[in-house]
């Protein structure tokens, strides 16, 4: 629901979330699966899927990425990717990610999409629905919609956000 205050959230979020000095700024969506089974071998349940656990497992991602980018720097001197996620769905429709995420040198530019992609695949919750473009300058307008949202104002996922 749009109320004025919730508008005025979404346009202080989307001044604070400039990207005018990333070098190659990439779109993607990466959806979660709603529920897995965990087995212990004898036992096996369905676990649902919550934000916190969504949190947990894009936070799993972007550390497994941020070393497959930058090597044993990224631990090492805490090398990190730029990105932006805002978490989405929920009720009617599937939990998942848009991210804005800055490409560091050039010669990544080929190959980060596959290489978002397949790391989102080997998580616990990845599912296999990605998408990943270059993004557009209506990107991160897209990302900031209320629509879709239960609570825009928890959406963006601070936690895994990384804007230096």
């Amino acid at each position: 629901m749009s109320t004025p205050a919730t508008r005025s959230i979404q346009t202080s979020a989307r001044k604070w979330l400039q990207t005018g000095h990333w070098t190659k700024p990439f779109a993607a969506t990466l959806t979660l699966k709603q529920r897995v089974t965990v087995t212990d071998g004898i036992h096996s349940i369905t676990v649902p899927l919550t934000d916190e656990r969504a949190g947990q497992n894009l936070r799993h991602f972007l550390n497994v990425l941020n070393k497959r980018v930058y090597g044993s720097a990224a631990q090492k001197y805490g090398k990190r990717l730029a990105v932006i996620p805002v978490l989405e769905g929920g009720r009617d429709k599937r939990l998942h990610y848009h991210l804005m995420i800055d490409c560091p040198r050039q010669e990544l530019e080929e190959s980060l999409p596959t290489l978002i992609s397949m790391t989102w695949h080997q998580t616990q919750w990845g599912y296999d629905q990605t998408h990943v473009t270059q993004a557009d300058s209506g990107w991160l307008t897209y990302m900031t919609k209320l629509r879709d949202k239960p609570d825009f104002a928890s959406s963006i996922d601070w936690l895994n956000y990384n804007n230096p």
